[in-house]
Formats: C-alpha cells, structure tokens, sequence
C-alpha cells in the first residue's frame, strides 16, 4: 500500500511536470508562431545593403577635403570567384560549425551557459555566419531579447529555405573587412592588390580576421595586432583540418605587402585616415560610409601645406629619413596640421599619431617642470661630470653629449640649454622617477611609461608619439593648463542633425608658476642653447630637442602664443642610424628644428599671430627664495661657447654663441673639434 501510494504521487508530480512543460511549450510556441508573424520578408532585406549615402569632410575652412561612401567599394562575386582558402578561414574563426547548424549553434550557446557557470572550458560562442548576416540585412533594430529571438528565427528560416553555399557567398559579399572596403573582392583589392580568386593562406587569413574588429586588426593601422590575430586564425584553420602544420607555419612566416590605397584623400591624407578611424570606432562603419555624415574638422588647409612643404624642402632627396609633423593650437586642443610621414600611398602608417619613438632629450621638460614643482631653482649647481649609480637591475652610467662635458658643475639652466645628460641623471634621482611619469601623464603623454631613471633621458621601452608630444608641451605653453587634442569639431547628419559634439577637455594640471618658469628655461634652449636653429624671427619660442643614441630619432618640439608643434626625423623601420645624411650627423638641433622654424615662420605670418610677451612667471603662490634655498651666487660672466662641441669656443669656431655663467662655474677645457 505505501509503495503503491508513493507511485501514485510519484505519477501525479510527473503529470504535472508533463502538464507544465506542455502550457510552457504551447505558450512559448504560440509566441514564436506570433512573432514570426512580424518578421521582414528576407527577399527584400538586401536590398539594405545597397542603401548609401555619402560622407562629406570638412576643413575649418569649409573646403571639402574627403568623401566617404561605401556602396564605391564593393563588388559582388559568385562563390566560385572567392578562393577556397577564404571560405575557409572565415568559416574556422567566425563559425566553425557553420557547416553542421541549422542557423543557430545552440551546441555553443550551451558551451557558453557552461562557461558562464564555470562548468566548462573559456567558449567561442558569438553569432553564426547566419545571424550575422540576418544582423545586416536588417540592421536597424535595437538590440532587445525580442530582437534577438527574431534573428534566430531568421537565422532558422534563411538557413532551410537557402543552401550553405548560397548564405556564405552573400555573407563574403556583404561583411565590413575595414577602410572603406565591403565585402571580400574589394577587401583583397585594397589590401592585397589581388582580386578575392587569388588570395594566399596567409592573405585569407589576415582578411578573416579583419571580421571581429576591422579597426583593431587593421594591417595598415595597427600591423602588430593584425599579424596576431592571423595567426590565431592560421591556428584554427589547422585544428579544424583546413590547412596542414606546413601550410600554417609557411602562412604564418609569410611577409605581407600591402596595396597601395585608392582614392586617398589628396589633402592631409594622414590626417584624414586619423579622423576615419576615430568615427569607426564611434559610430560603426556603417554609420561612416553609408551614413550622409557631414564631418567638420580642425585641419586648416594653408597651415597643413606649409607643414608638408617645410619637411620636403629640407627632407626631399631620395634615401632621406622620413618625418611627422603635428601642429595644434594649444588653448583649444584643435590640430591644424599633420603629416604622418613622406607618401601616403606607399606606406598608410601614421608616423604623427602611431609612431611611438624615444623622445631622447625632448623628454627632459617633464624632469624640470617636476624639479621646479619640488622648489628646484634654475641656477641651483649640479656636478656635470660623467655618473654612475646603482639601480634597480643593474648599473645606471651617464655621459654626455657625445662623452664631452663642458665643467665639472654647471647650473640647471645651463645644463637644460645644452642639454647635459649627467646633471638631469642627478636630477632625476634626486626627485624621482616615478613623479616625473606622474607629470608626463598630467600634461598629456598617453603612452606607457616605466618609473625608470632612464626616462630622463629619453629612455622607454615604446616611445611617445609627436602627437602627444606636441600635446604635452603645449600644456606648459597654456600656461599649465593641459587640454585634449581633438581633430573633430562636430558630427552632423545630411539633414543638419548634430550627432557628435566633443566637449572640451581642460584641466589645470601644473601651477602657472611652475609653467613660466618652465617656459622661460626652454625659451633659453632657443635663444641660446641647442636649438638655436628654430628660432622665427620677431617671435617668442621655447621649445627643447631631443636626439637618441646613434642618431636613430631626432627631434623638435616647441610653441610659441598660440600654437605647439612637434618634429620628428627618423626611418620608419627604426634603428637606422642617422649618421651622414646630407653630409652631418641628424640631432633635434639639426632638421627638425629647421623644419620647425620654417614651417613655424611661415604659418605665424599666415595667421598674422602677434609676438607672445615673455611669460614671467606668477608670484602668488610660487614659493619664496628662503623657501628653496640659495643658488649659485649673483655674479655671471659672459661666455663664448662652441655650439658644435659644448666647449668654450676657439677662433676657428664657426657659430661661437654667448652664455652667462656663474664665475665660478666657467669651464676649462677648449674647443679641439675647430
């Protein structure tokens, strides 16, 4: 009787299970057949991507400097016109059960469950190839629960009513690879140079892996992060039997040369691209080529040309380094000019935005705006003499300036002048390198920066950017006040709808005082130290060199009232040395400051800037003589020193220039080189 009981109540719980199951499902069936109901007709979704409107760019000015339109950039081919190698690194990376669904992988959705719940292995779950392509064929949907449990019945649907090969040739015809280019034909022209029936294992795959992230995994923006993410598609090629180890390893190996592009923009290319880039990853690519965006930007067209013209004047011969240039006006962050190297269409690398190089010298600004902030005086005495310290990992030994030095002690002024490696490694351990990258950070400099002592000399593991550069200094020419560079003003639609707006970004980052005093030692570089070749006549300039060992990357960066701008000079491929270019040796007092002041003194005439007045430093709330400590005593005598060796100056010297030095401080040795 018990037993008889418990499976009568055993069979009356399963009833109701079964009862419960059955509404559910009815229910959730009822819905389903509801929602079906309301689905768009597949016949006509395509016709979506073939809607586009042009994107207009503009310059301040109001001229037109590019077009954007994606329907340009796409040419629709048979899957037989697709090689097979493609086929297949879309399908590893993207859905690799592409093949065995029926629209939805609900084998990976359970995977992912799993995963979430920590019951399983990290899951590659994401959208089928199916769903993608139901995702653009109607793309304007908010991304809801309904909207996805219509796409999978979409997905469902497309995949019964077409045949794998039928989804996969309209997915490869209609998916974003990146820089303007829809669909796989165009992406194999534009970036291989070949059409989509002749792509290598190793092409194809750089191209699938384009799919997840066109911007991120761009080959011409970001190379190093393309050439890993093909790899990881090689990978999966191989373990899911695509492509044999050989065949990964040859891929893999494969050195990649890249097309040049078509239809650049003729003006300002680099910063064009700059702009592109920055609105992808804002609003989609779609939104970008398809969209009717109307772009007003900073760029000023007269201002850019003069940038282009002054580093081909002086930097135009066959064989000569490449440049970047970036200028911005500094109290509004708006970038007036930029050139990211020599030839846009032979190498789409931004020098000016991507090219992070050792800064050498042009570093030391940020040591002596902290050494100032912690009452450091500018005539405060450093021994000058070659130094070794122990630090962390090893033996830290400084020389000078081509293993010269001018005096056993010099001035802080005197060693910013001429740039004295040995009394900014003093300085450096005296204040501390880790409040120095904290003021580099506050002024503008983005790039990973290590608290190495050898940061005071320009020593980093990956370089700073002109850009940021330009930036950063200009932070001190506002006076402390550090404001984001932007390139964009606003973002509209065709219908005049302002969809983008940046707000400015200001910040005081250095007390006023700190910055004019700054200012006015840099202002001493140009007028009497080792950039004496960006001076601009009738102008107050400041601004610091900056050259790396074996002459590998050399440097200007400097400001004026309005406006900062930073130079570089270098080879693209890096450590190259600069040693014989136009028959001398390339430091930051060399090329790039006469780029600068060439570009500087025709843009300032352009822009019929006045003359800054010199920026004496605030009294309010900087601290007190007594406060700081004595300095080097009030008697100076003048100098003649030898700009080319850092000695005092023989007869025969060619471009002798005249420094003040305490009395007690004026050098010895003489000039041997003349």
């Amino acid at each position: 009787m018990v037993v008889s009981g418990r499976l009568t109540l055993t069979l009356k719980i399963a009833a109701l299970l079964f009862a419960g199951s059955a509404v559910v499902l009815t229910g959730a069936g009822f819905y389903l057949y509801r929602l079906s109901l309301t689905l768009p007709d597949l016949a006509t979704g395509s016709e979506s991507l073939e809607t586009a409107r042009t994107s207009i760019v503009y310059a301040a000015d109001g001229s037109v400097i590019a077009k954007w339109h994606g329907g340009e950039d796409r040419t629709v081919v048979p899957l037989r016109a697709i090689a097979q190698v493609m086929r297949d690194a879309v399908v590893a990376i993207e859905d690799e059960r592409f093949y065995e669904h029926h629209g939805v992988d609900t084998q990976a959705i359970f995977a992912a469950l799993r995963s979430e719940v920590g019951q399983g292995p990290p899951s590659r779950a994401g959208s089928t190839i199916t769903q993608q392509l139901v995702k653009m064929l109607f793309p304007d949907e908010e991304r809801t629960f309904v909207r996805k449990v219509k796409e999978a019945l979409l997905a469902y649907e497309l995949d019964v009513r077409a045949d794998k090969a039928d989804v996969l040739e309209t997915y490869l015809n209609a998916v974003y690879f990146g820089h303007g280019a829809y669909g796989v034909e165009a992406a194999a022209r534009r970036y291989f140079g070949v059409p989509a029936s002749e792509l290598t294992v190793s092409q194809a795959a750089m191209l699938a892996g384009l799919i997840r992230a066109p911007g991120r995994y761009s080959p011409i923006a970001e190379p190093e992060a393309a050439h890993e993410r093909r790899d990881k598609v090689l990978v999966r090629m191989r373990e899911l039997g695509y492509i044999s180890q050989k065949m990964q390893r040859e891929a893999s190996e494969a050195e990649l040369t890249l097309a040049p592009p078509r239809n650049a923009s003729n003006v300002a290319p680099y910063f064009v691209e700059y702009v592109k880039q920055f609105l992808i990853e804002e609003f989609g690519a779609d939104a970008v080529f398809t969209g009717g965006l109307r772009v007003y930007t900073t760029l000023e067209p007269g201002i850019q040309k003069e940038a282009e013209r002054a580093a081909v004047r002086l930097l135009g011969r066959d064989g000569d380094p490449e440049y970047a240039v970036v200028a911005l006006e500094h109290r509004s962050g708006r970038i007036l000019a930029m050139v990211g190297g020599r030839d846009f269409e032979q190498n789409q690398f931004n020098l000016a935005v991507q090219g992070r190089r050792q800064p050498g010298s042009a570093f030391k600004p940020f040591v002596l705006a902290r050494a100032i902030e912690e009452g450091v005086r500018p005539d405060q005495v450093f021994d000058a003499s070659p130094y070794t310290v122990k630090v962390a990992g090893g033996t830290w030994r400084v020389n000078n300036y081509e293993n010269q030095f001018t005096a056993a002690r010099m001035t802080l002024r005197a060693a910013t002048n001429w740039s004295v490696n040995c009394v900014y490694a003093r300085l450096i351990m005296q204040i501390g390198a880790e409040d120095v990258v904290d003021v580099a950070r506050r002024m503008g400099i983005t790039s990973p920066l290590e608290p190495n002592p050898a940061i005071a000399l320009g020593g980093m593991s990956q370089g700073v950017s002109p850009l940021e550069m330009a930036s950063a200094f200009g932070t001190i020419a506002n006076g402390g006040m550090r404001v984001a560079p932007v390139a964009i003003t606003r973002v509209t639609d065709d219908a005049g709808e302002v969809v983008y707006e940046p707000e400015m970004e200001v910040e005081r980052v250095l007390k006023e005082w700190v910055a004019r005093q700054t200012s006015l030692m840099l202002h001493d570089v140009v007028e009497a130290g080792t950039g004496m070749a960006a001076r601009v006549p009738g102008t107050w300039v400041a601004g610091k060199t900056g050259t790396t060992q074996s002459y590998r990357d050399a440097w200007f960066v400097g400001y004026t009232s309005d406006i900062s701008c930073a130079v570089w000079v270098g080879h693209r491929e890096g450590q190259i040395d600069m040693a014989n270019v136009h028959g001398i040796q390339v430091t930051g007092g060399s090329f790039p400051a006469e780029i600068w002041s060439s570009f500087m003194t025709t843009t300032l005439r352009q822009r019929r800037s006045p003359a800054a007045p010199v920026p004496v430093p605030g009294t309010s709330d900087a601290p007190s003589v007594e406060a700081i400590g004595g300095g080097a005593g009030a008697s100076r005598v003048p100098v003649r020193m030898c700009s080319g060796s850092m000695r005092v100056a023989a007869p025969r010297c060619p471009e002798p220039v005249e420094i003040y030095l305490d009395a007690a401080l004026v050098p010895v040795a003489v000039c041997t080189r003349h």
